[in-house]
C-alpha cells in the first residue's frame, strides 16, 4: 500500500484584513507548502516532507460576513490558491455559506458532501450546518449521505473525514459516531476552533488544525497548518507554525504500525 501525504489547513478567511500575494500572511502560507518538501521533520521523527498528494482547505475559506464583496472574496480566494502548487479538496465552513461560493463548491463537487478514493484510501469531506452561535451539526440529509457513500466501500477499507468543526463539539455528535461505529475510521481532521488539537472522541484520533488568519482574537500558538502523512506502517501528522517557519510538537500525533494493525484487526 502506497504512502498519502497531505498538508491540511483552514480559517483563512479570505477578504478579512486582504493585501496583495506577497504581502499577505495567506500568500506567505501557500509559498511555504509549496516550498515544504524536502524540509526535514523533528529528529525524533526522522526523514524528510514528501511532496504532497494533495492539499485539503478545512473550510472558512472566505470571511464571508454579511457585509462583505462576495466576489472580492472568493475571487481573491481562487486567485491565491491557484498558485499552489499541488490538487486542492475542500471542506464547506461556516464562513463559506454565500450564493457565490456555494454554487462554486456544488458544481465542483456535485454536493456539499463528498467523497474520493486515492492509493486506497476513502477521503471524506463531510458537510456540516451551524446555527447562529456558530455551533454545528450533520443535517439528516448529509447524514444520510454518508451512510450511502460508506456503504459503497468494504468494511475494512480505511477511511479519512474532513469537516469543518471537531466532531465532539456536533449537537448530533452521537448520531454521527452510530455511522462510523463500524467502518474503519482512521483520522478525522477539522478546524474551526482556530487552535490545534489532538484527541479521541468514539474511539477515534481527531486532530484540529489551527488557523491561518492573523485576527486579534486568535492565537499565536494557534498559527499553524499540519503536514500529515499516512504510512505502511504508521501515521505521522505534526502542525508547521507558518509565523515562525518551525514545527510545533506540542500537537504531534504519531501512531506506530497503527495501519498495519487496523489492517489485520
Amino acid at each position: 500500500m502506497s504512502d498519502v501525504t497531505f498538508f491540511a489547513w483552514g480559517d483563512m478567511h479570505f477578504g478579512y484584513n486582504q493585501k496583495d500575494f506577497a504581502a499577505d500572511l495567506r500568500g506567505k502560507i501557500i509559498d511555504q507548502m509549496n516550498e515544504l518538501p524536502g524540509i526535514p521533520f523533528p529528529g525524533h521523527i526522522g526523514g524528510t516532507v514528501k511532496e504532497p498528494d494533495f492539499v485539503v482547505a478545512c473550510g472558512d475559506m472566505v470571511d464571508g460576513e454579511p457585509e462583505a464583496d462576495e466576489q472580492y472574496e472568493w475571487s481573491t480566494y481562487k486567485q491565491f490558491c491557484d498558485k499552489l502548487r499541488y490538487k486542492q479538496y475542500e471542506v464547506l465552513g461556516n464562513h463559506d455559506t454565500g450564493k457565490l461560493f456555494t454554487k462554486y463548491f456544488v458544481d465542483k463537487y456535485q454536493g456539499k458532501s463528498y467523497s474520493f478514493d486515492h492509493k486506497g484510501i476513502h477521503f471524506i469531506s463531510l458537510n456540516s450546518d451551524y446555527d447562529t452561535y456558530e455551533v454545528g451539526h450533520v443535517s439528516d440529509a448529509d447524514l444520510k449521505w454518508l451512510k450511502d457513500d460508506l456503504s459503497k466501500i468494504e468494511p475494512r477499507m480505511e477511511v479519512v473525514i474532513f469537516v469543518h468543526t471537531r466532531i465532539d463539539s456536533l449537537k448530533n455528535t452521537d448520531q454521527l459516531l452510530d455511522i462510523l461505529k463500524n467502518n474503519n475510521i482512521i483520522l478525522i481532521v477539522s478546524a474551526h476552533k482556530h487552535k490545534p488539537d489532538v484527541f479521541q472522541c468514539g474511539g477515534i484520533t481527531c486532530i484540529g488544525i489551527g488557523h491561518c488568519r492573523n485576527h486579534k482574537i486568535d492565537l499565536e500558538s494557534a498559527r499553524s497548518f499540519y503536514v500529515i502523512s499516512i504510512l505502511d506502517e504508521s501515521i505521522v501528522a505534526i502542525p508547521w507554525r507558518w509565523d515562525m517557519m518551525t514545527w510545533d510538537t506540542n500537537w504531534q500525533v504519531q501512531y506506530h504500525h497503527a495501519r498495519k494493525q487496523r489492517r489485520e484487526s
